[in-house]
């Protein structure tokens, strides 16, 4: 294996100069550089980049924790990410925190150790203090999705409220006020925010929420089947239902399924996360679609702008989600027809 001591040898100059054409620091005349680099070229010499970064102070990497990298919408919040920063020499060390508040405190360790450029976050649950710790450190960080809404940090989300809204409000004027609700883990912020949208709506409706059919999930897919199953052992049961995420939202289709309940005319159903397969079920599912991969870029240029430049207060960046109503509602035309797509407030 080639050493920069042959690459200098080869090129004529000294191992410093050598070091400084290949490492784009200090002053080289063009020649020599060039020279330096077509010997670098013959050679196959690779930079040991372990030495760069301990030079340039900088590891040339980012941390990306997702919550669930099972979850189609993190997968396409990931791709986001991964366009964003490809020409700008990062590489990603992807974590999953798989919804565990502890696996996230492992990985918020571990990147620590490992000194990484930046990190971009979607916050599971774990301990508060261990972000606030990066931050002080002055590691540039971005939250994504979801919030720890009391740290100074950058943040990209979806108002998950307004979405919410949409969809309660198209079903109330589908004639519907018997409505349940499968909602996220309440100590998360999208859990959180979209129960009291949904709170909201059916407040600005008159209609006066039921305890029996606003039931916590953990916005995984085994706690939609087992939560419809409980609600429809409710009496009177609700005649519409809106799911949290998309997750849930497969479990909760399986067990109408499996308990024969016909969709919409037993109970209208509406999501949160409009996926691929949401046009192709039977009846087609009406879902409030969020811009996952959009979420994705704007988190990764905000973190590479805080990696430029760490000063300036931090910043929000909200999208707006869009209401996609097809016949799982009850509705038998597109809202792009009808005029009733929605987008946030």
């Amino acid at each position: 294996m080639s050493t920069l001591r042959d690459v200098a040898r080869r090129a004529r100059v000294s191992v410093a100069t050598a070091a400084r054409a290949l490492g784009g620091y200090g002053y080289v005349s063009p020649r020599t550089r060039e020279r330096v680099l077509r010997a670098a070229q013959a050679l196959d010499y690779h930079p040991n980049e372990i030495a760069r970064s301990m030079i340039r102070g900088r590891t040339q990497t980012i941390a990306v924790i997702v919550s669930d990298n099972a979850n189609p919408f993190f997968a396409s919040v990931v791709r986001g990410i991964e366009d964003a920063v490809r020409s700008s020499g990062y590489a990603l060390l992807l974590c999953n925190a798989d919804e565990d508040p502890e696996q996230e405190a492992m990985y918020l360790r571990m990147v620590r150790q490992r000194r990484v450029d930046g990190v971009i976050l979607s916050p599971s649950g774990g301990p508060p203090e261990l972000v606030r710790n990066l931050v002080r450190r002055g590691v540039p960080l971005v939250q994504v999705d979801r919030r720890i809404e009391d740290l100074e940090a950058d943040a990209v989300v979806v108002n998950s409220r307004a979405g919410v809204r949409a969809a309660i409000e198209h079903l109330v004027r589908l004639g519907h006020r018997e409505i349940g609700l499968i909602s996220g883990p309440r100590r998360l912020y999208t859990g959180r925010e979209r129960l009291e949208g949904f709170l909201q709506a059916l407040q600005d409706a008159g209609i006066r929420p039921d305890a029996r059919w606003i039931l916590e999930g953990d916005f995984k897919a085994p706690s939609g089947y087992v939560l419809v199953r409980r609600l429809l052992e409710t009496r009177p049961r609700p005649t519409a239902l809106f799911v949290a995420n998309n997750l849930m939202t497969i479990g909760a289709l399986l067990g109408l399924k499996e308990a024969g309940v016909r969709i919409p005319e037993e109970m209208a159903v509406v999501g949160f996360d409009d996926m691929e397969w949401a046009p192709i079920l039977t009846p087609p599912l009406t879902a409030v679609a969020q811009p996952g991969y959009d979420l994705g870029v704007a988190a990764g240029q905000l973190l590479l702008r805080r990696l430029q430049d760490p000063s300036g207060p931090p910043q929000v960046v909200v999208f707006q989600p869009k209401l996609v109503v097809r016949e799982s509602c009850g509705a038998r035309r597109t809202a792009q027809a009808r005029g009733t797509s929605v987008y946030g407030s």
